[in-house]
C-alpha cells in the first residue's frame, strides 16, 4: 500500500487523502478428511462389504489464489470519501467423489478437479457533512460478484484402465429444485422439475381427465430438471444515514438485495395439500386456468403442480429492506453523577 499524498507531498483543499493498494494470498484447504480416502469394508449385519473406495495416493488440499486492487479517496477536509475494491479468486483443486463401476471392484473414488473463479468489485462512499447545527453522515455502498465454474472433473484414466469423469455436479436437492452445476455455470444455477409441454411451449392438457403431467424427460440431462435461472443476486447496494443533534441520534440503514431467483418448496407443499390461498380461490370458482382455457379439476391439477412442478413456483429473490432504524438519547449524567463518564439509552429495530 501507499499514501500517495504522503509520498509526493500533495497540498490540496480538493483532495485531502489518496491511497492505493494491492494484494497477493494464497490459502489451501485440508480435503478430504483424514482416512477418509482410505479403503476400508464396512460391516453390514455382521458381514465385511466387498466394495471399497478406490486407493487414490496423489490427493492435493484445496487452494485458492487471489488478489485485490483498491483506491482510498478524502476530499473536501474528509467531508466526502471514496473507497473501490476489485478482486478476482481462483480456487483449484476441489475434491470430487465420482462413483465407479461396481465390475471394478471399487464403489468410488475421491479425486480433485475443477476450477472455480470470482470476480468482484465493491465501492463505498461516504458524506460526513453537518447541516446546520446537526451533524449529518451518510454512506452508500455498492457490490457485485461473478462466479464461474471452469471446469470440473475432465476423463481421467486410472490403474485397470478406469475412466472417471464428471461433467456435472448436484450441491444440493431439496424437492422439485436441485442446486446443479455445469462447466461453463456458475455456482448458484437452479434446475427445477416443469409440467410437459407441447411444440409450441402450451402446458399438455388432456382434456378427457382434466390433467396435467410432469414431463420427466426435460432438460439438458433428460431428467426432467430444467434451468430456472440463478440464486444470486446481480447486485447489493446499502444506504445508512445518522443524524446526531444535542445529544439525540438517529440512523437508519436501507439495503437492496437486486436479480436472483428462488423457489418456494413451501408454496408447493401448501399447493399439494389444498391449504394455500390460491387453492382455496380455484374451488370456489370450480376451476384453474391452463393456457388461457377453464379446466374444472382444480384438485388435480393443484396435486401434480405441488408435488411435482418446481417451476411454478420460481420467484424473484430482488428485495429493498428497512434493515436497522435507532433512535437513540446521550443522557448528560457525568453532571450529576461523577463517576459516570457517559450513558446512552437507545432503541433499535432490525429487519423491520
Amino acid at each position: 500500500s501507499a499514501i500517495l499524498t504522503d509520498l509526493f507531498g500533495i497540498k490540496s483543499p480538493v483532495l485531502s487523502f489518496l491511497k492505493v493498494r494491492g494484494s497477493y494470498s494464497e490459502v489451501g484447504n485440508a480435503s478430504p478428511l483424514r482416512f477418509k480416502a482410505y479403503q476400508t469394508y464396512p460391516l453390514e449385519s455382521g458381514t465385511p462389504t466387498t466394495v471399497t473406495t478406490y486407493p487414490n495416493k496423489n490427493l492435493k488440499p484445496e487452494r485458492t489464489k487471489a488478489w485485490e486492487v483498491g483506491v482510498q479517496s478524502n476530499f473536501w477536509g474528509d467531508k466526502i470519501n471514496l473507497n473501490v475494491s476489485l478482486y478476482k479468486t481462483s480456487t483449484y483443486n476441489q475434491l470430487f467423489n465420482p462413483a465407479l463401476a461396481s465390475s471394478s471392484g471399487y464403489s468410488s473414488i475421491y479425486i480433485n478437479g475443477g476450477q472455480v473463479d470470482n470476480k468482484g468489485l465493491e465501492l463505498s462512499f461516504g458524506v460526513n457533512q453537518p447541516l446546520g447545527p446537526v451533524n449529518w453522515r451518510s454512506t452508500f455502498t455498492y457490490s457485485i460478484n461473478r462466479n464461474k465454474v471452469v471446469k470440473l472433473l475432465n476423463p481421467t484414466t486410472l490403474e485397470g484402465d478406469l475412466e472417471v469423469s464428471q461433467d456435472h455436479l448436484d450441491l444440493i436437492s431439496i424437492g422439485n429444485v436441485k442446486s446443479r452445476i455445469f462447466e461453463g455455470g456458475r455456482i448458484g444455477d437452479l434446475y427445477v422439475t416443469t409440467l410437459r409441454r407441447d411444440s409450441h411451449g402450451f402446458v399438455d392438457v388432456d382434456y378427457v381427465n382434466k390433467t396435467v403431467a410432469v414431463d420427466r424427460n426435460a432438460g439438458p440431462l433428460k431428467d426432467g430438471y430444467i434451468y430456472a435461472g440463478n440464486s444470486q443476486a446481480k447486485y447489493r447496494m446499502g444506504w445508512t444515514n445518522s443524524f446526531d443533534w444535542k445529544g439525540i441520534s438517529l440512523s437508519f440503514l436501507i439495503s437492496a438485495r437486486v436479480g436472483g431467483e428462488c423457489v418456494s418448496m413451501t408454496q408447493a407443499m401448501m399447493d399439494n395439500y389444498g391449504v394455500s390461498k390460491v387453492t382455496a380461490d380455484a374451488r370456489d370458482k370450480g376451476y384453474v386456468l391452463i393456457n388461457g382455457y377453464e379446466v374444472t379439476a382444480p384438485q388435480k391439477y393443484y396435486q401434480t403442480v405441488g408435488s411435482g412442478a418446481g417451476s411454478n413456483y420460481v420467484y424473484s429473490a430482488t428485495n429493498v429492506r428497512l434493515g436497522e432504524l435507532s433512535l437513540g438519547y446521550t443522557i448528560p449524567v457525568e453532571k450529576w453523577v461523577k463517576f459516570v463518564k457517559s450513558m446512552n439509552v437507545a432503541f433499535i429495530g432490525r429487519n423491520l
